[in-house]
């Protein structure tokens, strides 16, 4: 009996000690759960589940960023420049009167882009009223019979080669004056294209100097009328 309420002593004691570590009486700290075990824990955000696979990040798609605008480049045209025609030097030589003035009459009117010089040589010895060369002897006495109706008997084609070929002599005249008599009544009985050529040094001489295209235009529009003078060429 003695060893008997001896355990139960001890059994009391144990089950008081128990009951005291439980309560805090000996200065321990009770816990009361799972919770309060975790929310002691040192890093409890660092706890992870075994078997949880982490999450890749999310990619987004890029925002597609629009290309700028295109800034429309305007070229300027650079003004044509006009062509300008190049400079030419003509002289002529050889010419009568009426070609002389009827030349200066034309580059005049061309245009102020001309520089012209007349010069004329000694006092001719005659002053020669013609039809100038009509090209061929068939043209010439198809021309001479023309001036035959209109009255003008006094003429001859000619023949001799040279610039004066197959023309139609009307008169030679010592002096300006009578030549230019007889023109006036060649005129009044309905001839045309009758010239006066001075023979001799009293021959006219231009030298005309300008651009060659208006130039040349205007040498072609005279060609008939500047039959048989004499052209050369020289340094504008």
């Amino acid at each position: 009996m003695a060893s008997l309420r001896v355990f139960v002593i001890v059994l009391l004691f144990a089950n008081l000690l128990a009951l005291s570590l439980w309560k805090g009486w000996l200065g321990g700290e009770l816990h009361h759960g799972e919770p309060e075990r975790l929310s002691n824990q040192l890093n409890p955000e660092g706890i992870r589940l075994v078997g949880e696979e982490p999450r890749p990040p999310v990619r987004r798609a890029p925002v597609p960023v629009a290309p700028p605008p295109a800034v429309e480049s305007k070229i300027e045209e650079a003004p044509a420049q006009e062509t300008v025609a190049p400079q030419a030097c003509v002289i002529f030589s050889g010419l009568s009167a009426d070609q002389a003035r009827e030349l200066s009459a034309r580059i005049a009117k061309a245009g102020s882009g001309f520089k012209l010089t007349e010069g004329r040589g000694e006092a001719p010895s005659s002053w020669w009223v013609h039809v100038p060369s009509q090209g061929s002897k068939d043209a010439a006495d198809k021309k001479a019979a023309e001036l035959r109706k209109l009255g003008v008997s006094d003429l001859f084609v000619m023949q001799e080669a040279g610039p004066s070929q197959f023309a139609i002599s009307l008169g030679l005249y010592k002096n300006e004056a009578a030549a230019s008599r007889q023109l006036e009544a060649l005129k009044e009985k309905g001839v045309r294209g009758v010239q006066v050529l001075a023979r001799g040094g009293g021959a006219s001489r231009l030298e005309v100097r300008g651009p060659s295209d208006t130039l040349a235009t205007v040498v072609s529009d005279l060609s008939e009328r500047l039959r048989g003078v004499n052209r050369l060429e020289c340094t504008p």
